[in-house]
């Protein structure tokens, strides 16, 4: 999975709990305008028969008690209902959340360990290429001579007129390399 896509997995993932979070408050809002306009009118109801009927207002309240109550039941149980869906979804995206945020954990060790692995083999590398840099003269001057490996040694034509070298002039030059 790429970056991009879990950025939109993210996003998707926080929009749906936005989205949830804002149906939730939406119902609870709805269901608690519902029960305030349910008690208003009970209230009402009750100082209405109160001034109507003195005697039988007990009675009244009553089925009225017994009209309501069901219809508080019911939304009572639909937002707890609602309640336990947003609390599943929400743990649902946590558990998203945590996968991802392991993943890019992983990535990123893993990263770390193939750079160290990376410097050490240039590191390598880079000693290799001074080693043969430093050979290159010495590898140009045996191919520039007439000179030839003789066991661990090598051997040279030695050019009688060529320059003397050394602290005492004790090495002479190699004759050049004849022409093929």
């Amino acid at each position: 999975m790429t970056h991009v896509e879990l950025q939109d997995a993210v996003k998707a993932i926080l929009m749906l709990r936005s989205e949830m979070t804002q149906r939730e408050a939406r119902v609870a809002a709805a269901l608690e305008a519902h029960m305030q306009a349910l008690r208003s009118d009970a209230a009402r109801l009750r100082e209405e028969l109160d001034g109507l009927v003195g005697g039988a207002a007990d009675r009244i309240v009553q089925e009225a008690r017994k009209a309501v109550v069901p219809v508080v039941a019911e939304c009572d149980r639909a937002a707890s209902r609602t309640s336990a869906r947003l609390q599943g979804a929400s743990r649902a995206v946590l558990a998203w959340f945590g996968a991802t945020a392991a993943v890019v954990a992983l990535v990123l060790l893993s990263g770390w360990m193939l750079l160290g692995h990376v410097r050490g083999e240039l590191a390598g590398m880079e000693a290799e290429l001074k080693r043969y840099e430093s050979a290159l003269p010495v590898v140009q001057a045996f191919y520039a001579s007439d000179a030839v490996i003789c066991g661990e040694r090598m051997c040279v034509n030695v050019d009688p007129d060529g320059q003397h070298q050394g602290g005492q002039q004790q090495y002479r030059q190699a004759r050049p390399r004849p022409s093929r």
